[in-house]
């Protein structure tokens, strides 16, 4: 076989290979939803940052996109609990005693706001629409309840960091909100 040949069959084989992943490497366009949140900026980037996205065929169904999202917040919900442990109650820097249990119970909020999300989808996937709304109430619930303990103690608080994730992260969930509503 000549050279010719050969370069191009190796461009036909590549162009039949990328053909195979194109599905893969598709995502959906999620534009027309989060332009509906209340947090559209943090929705997309959020959604564009993890890897979840992904995998979505183009055509993915609302539910299914909203299934995803609510999957890349509790991701987002462990981080912000894992810092809260690691960087702040477990960290070097000495708290008072009184900004160490806002900052704990605010801890135990995020994991329960992270439980929540996780009875949200159940929800979604048997489509029991009540029980979605309901507990999409009590997760955001409980990240505004964190939100406001650590206020009490802003002024004390060593670092801002922390505080300023458990913000976002409600506005995820808010978002996540809409989403229910949305989709339901």
């Amino acid at each position: 076989m000549n050279s010719f040949a050969n370069n191009a069959a190796f461009a036909l084989s590549f162009f039949i290979c990328l053909s195979f992943f194109s599905p893969l490497t598709a995502a959906p366009d999620i534009t027309p939803l989060c332009e509906r949140l209340k947090h559209p900026d943090l929705c997309f980037s959020s959604y564009k940052e993890s890897y979840l996205g992904r995998y979505l065929p183009d055509n993915a169904p609302k539910r299914t996109i909203a299934s995803i999202i609510i999957k890349i917040i509790v991701n987002n919900a462990s981080d912000v609990s894992r810092n809260l442990k690691t960087t702040v109650l477990e960290g070097p820097v000495p708290l008072t005693p009184e900004v160490r249990a806002k900052y704990g119970l605010c801890d135990q909020d995020v994991v329960s706001a992270m439980k929540e999300l996780d009875k949200v989808r159940t929800a979604m996937e048997s489509r029991n629409l009540k029980s979605e709304k309901y507990d999409m109430k009590a997760a955001v619930g409980f990240v505004v309840t964190c939100e406001n303990e650590l206020k009490t103690v802003e002024a004390q608080l060593p670092d801002k960091k922390q505080f300023n994730e458990v913000v976002a992260l409600k506005e995820l969930l808010e978002n996540v909100e809409d989403l229910v509503r949305l989709v339901g």
